[in-house]
C-alpha cells in the first residue's frame, strides 16, 4: 500500500516540535504560515487521525501525533545525515578514476602521487586495483578501468599511451644459483628451469616477444603467482628463475637472497606507459590524472622503488 504521508509531512512534524510554534516552524521550513497550516490539515486528512490539539491557541501533539513524531525524528535525522554526506561528497569529489597496474609493479611511488593529486585535483578520487589474470588492456576495453599502468606495448588503435619512463627487463636467480655468477642470462638458461611468472598471457614487448621467441625456446615449466614476494621467495630458495622489470627488481633484491642479471649481452629494454582509451578528452578527469601520473613517474619512479 502506498504511504499516505510524504517526507515533507515528517519534516513538518519535526520542525513544529523543534520550534514550538507555527511561526517558527514555517520560517525554518521556508513556508508562509498559511502554507504550513494547510500542510498540517493535509497531514491530518491523509493520516486519518488528529495529530494536534489546540491548547490556549497553541498546537500540542495528540497522542497519535506523538507516536508519529517518534518515527518522524528517526526518518528525518537519517535523511539529514544522508544529505549531509552527499553534500560533502559532491563538494569534494566530482569524478572517480580507476587505475589498474599490470605485471610486477612496486608501489613506493603511490603515496607521493596520491598526495600530490589530492592537492592539485581535490575533486578527483583515484581507485587502484592490481590485475594479472587477463590480457593487459582488457580492463580498459571492458570499461572496468580508466587507466592502465603497464610495461607492455599498447598497439591497438583504440588505446592511447602516454610514455612514463624507460626501464629494462632483468632475470632473477637465487644468490646460490650457478647462474648468479654470469654477466647476463640468455633464453636457453630458462629452458630447463621452472619459470616463475605473474602471468602466462603473452604481452607485447616483454620477455616472450623479446627473449623467448627470438631465442626459439619456451620455458619447459611455469609457476604462476601474482605476488612479487612469493616469486622472490621461490627464486631465492632455488626453486626457479624469473624475469621482471628492473623497477621491481630494485626492491626485491634488497630484501631477498636473489640476484638480478641483464638479459642478453645487449640488454632488453622496456617502456612503462600510462594507457587510456583513445576517446578520452583533454581536460577531463581521466586524461588529467593519466598525464599527471606519467609525469610523476618520469620524475620519481625510482625514488622509492
Amino acid at each position: 500500500m502506498a504511504p499516505h504521508l510524504d517526507l515533507r509531512h515528517l519534516r513538518m512534524l519535526v520542525a513544529l516540535d523543534r520550534h514550538g510554534t507555527v511561526t517558527g516552524a514555517a520560517a525554518a521550513l521556508g513556508l508562509t504560515q498559511p502554507a504550513l497550516s494547510h500542510q498540517i490539515q493535509e497531514a491530518e486528512r491523509r493520516a486519518g487521525v488528529p495529530l494536534f490539539r489546540r491548547v490556549k491557541k497553541r498546537l500540542v501533539f495528540s497522542w497519535q501525533g506523538q507516536e508519529l513524531l517518534t518515527s518522524a525524528r528517526l526518518v528525518v535525522a537519517e535523511m539529514e545525515r544522508a544529505e549531509a554526506d552527499l553534500a560533502r561528497y559532491s563538494n569534494t569529489v566530482n569524478a572517480v578514476v580507476r587505475l589498474v597496474t599490470r605485471a610486477y609493479c612496486p608501489f613506493g611511488w603511490l603515496p607521493g602521487f596520491l598526495a600530490g593529486l589530492a592537492l592539485e585535483h581535490p575533486d578527483i578520487e583515484l581507485e587502484h586495483h592490481s590485475e594479472t589474470l587477463t590480457p593487459p588492456f582488457a580492463a580498459l576495453e571492458s570499461g572496468a578501468a580508466d587507466i592502465v599502468l603497464s610495461p607492455s606495448l599498447a598497439r591497438r588503435g583504440e588505446l592511447h599511451a602516454l610514455p612514463a619512463f624507460e626501464d629494462r627487463l632483468v632475470g632473477l636467480v637465487g644468490a646460490d644459483d650457478p647462474l648468479a655468477q654470469r654477466p647476463y642470462l640468455e633464453a636457453r638458461d630458462f629452458r630447463e628451469r621452472l619459470y616463475v611468472t605473474y602471468s602466462t598471457v603473452l604481452e607485447s614487448g616483454l620477455e616472450h616477444e623479446q627473449l623467448f621467441r627470438h631465442g626459439g625456446i619456451v620455458p619447459g615449466r611455469y609457476q604462476r603467482t601474482s605476488s612479487p614476494e612469493a616469486l622472490a621467495a621461490l627464486v631465492g630458495a632455488g626453486q626457479g628463475a624469473a624475469i621482471v622489470t628492473g623497477w621491481l627488481a630494485a626492491s626485491l633484491t634488497a630484501h631477498h637472497r636473489i640476484v638480478a642479471l641483464p638479459l642478453t649481452a645487449a640488454g632488453l629494454p622496456c617502456s612503462w606507459s600510462v594507457v587510456v582509451r583513445a576517446t578520452e578528452q583533454p581536460g577531463q578527469p581521466v586524461l588529467s590524472v593519466a598525464a599527471r601520473l606519467a609525469a610523476w613517474l618520469g620524475a620519481h619512479a625510482f625514488d622509492h622503488a
